[in-house]
């Protein structure tokens, strides 16, 4: 059983982080999560902007909104060049010292997945201060063999094309994988399981599961479904930076690989209610799951928009580690994300207590 249900999870992230879903473009990574969710809860919507909301009714019409978003960063086609390659404007935030040179995926206007090179100068024909010098994204170029404009449209490619680096996920060992858009498709998955754990079970909160569209590009699903939803309580739940690598001191480590879930203190869009905090941190202990703070103010999430949707709601953020975030692949240990499942799981059974106080 043990052995089935983990073969089942690797396959959920590995579906998960492999679908297309740059913000705005969130189409495939919806229909995937809408099949997963269905057999869970009472009832699925998808609103205007395109947020898929899965609903379990509780025992109060009152609300815990569990939230993940399920964009990644990516690329848009800017401009396409008469010799047949094409210009990229980003979408989120890409450190353009890491972008040449590597694959790229076009989702072209049929849906088609169209692969090109982003393409730079060969080191032997640069000067040395050239050389020494990073690429500014707009010098790049995507290479996808085509000749001409005419070929490059006549392949489904236009201006707005949205595109993404992509690589398989893998498994590199038994404790740890590797995908692109952990940001946040580990949430996404969490919060799958969270709901399959939940069931058979009656809640008193009624839970409402939002997979939000947009977040890296200025937490934009999340605010308008929280105005829809009226939360009481909220936790995004998300796939966070873990800087455990060699030359970044303590102090600018954010959450380390191993350690369980991180709960945040604060970020850049939250300071995160203190006994929302200390609910989670005793939830944690009760349970037996390990867990660790997030502390630096690095980043921002949906729970900084949820917090001030309407009339405000007790918001809080629980993150799974990941290396390398918003970057072509991230690093994941599989203990850290069963231990978000379980502690998300337990926040989801007991999230009334809050209200209570």
């Amino acid at each position: 059983m043990a052995r089935e249900r983990e073969e089942r999870r690797l396959a959920r992230l590995r579906a998960l982080s492999e679908a297309f879903g740059v913000a705005g473009f969130e189409d495939e990574v919806r229909a995937l999560i809408r099949r997963e969710v269905e057999p869970y809860v009472d009832e699925v919507r998808v609103d205007a902007l395109g947020n898929l909301m899965a609903i379990k009714r509780g025992r109060s019409s009152k609300t815990l909104m569990l939230d993940a978003h399920m964009d990644e960063i990516g690329f848009m086609v800017s401009s396409i060049e008469e010799e047949g390659f094409l210009r990229v404007a980003p979408i989120g935030g890409w450190d353009a010292r890491i972008v040449p040179s590597h694959a790229m995926t076009i989702k072209t206007q049929t849906g088609q997945k169209l692969k090109g090179a982003i393409g730079t100068p060969p080191p032997h024909i640069l000067t040395p201060e050239e050389r020494d010098k990073p690429f500014k994204l707009e010098e790049l170029f995507v290479d996808v063999g085509a000749t001409s404009r005419e070929e490059v449209e006549r392949l489904g490619v236009r201006i707005g094309s949205p595109a993404v680096i992509a690589y398989p996920f893998e498994r590199l060992n038994e404790r740890c994988v590797m995908g692109k858009a952990l940001d946040d498709r580990v949430g996404c998955a969490v919060l799958v399981e969270v709901l399959e754990a939940l069931e058979d079970e009656a809640l008193e909160l009624t839970l409402v599961a939002n997979f939000a569209v947009c977040e890296e590009v200025g937490l934009r699903g999340a605010r308008t479904a929280a105005f829809q939803i009226e939360p009481a309580v909220a936790l995004a739940l998300e796939g966070t930076v873990a800087a455990d690598v060699p030359g970044v001191p303590p102090t600018r480590r954010p959450t380390a690989l191993g350690k369980g879930p991180a709960i945040t203190v604060m970020d850049r869009s939250l300071i995160a209610p203190p006994r929302l905090v200390e609910f989670l941190a005793r939830l944690a202990q009760e349970e037996g799951v390990p867990y660790q703070y997030k502390v630096p103010p690095f980043g921002a999430t949906d729970a900084g928009a949820i917090q001030q949707t309407k009339g405000g709601a007790l918001a809080g953020v629980l993150s799974v580690p990941c290396r390398y975030i918003h970057s072509p692949v991230s690093v994941m240990r599989l203990d850290d994300f069963e231990n978000a499942v379980r502690l998300t799981a337990a926040f989801a059974r007991r999230a009334h207590e809050l209200l209570e106080l």
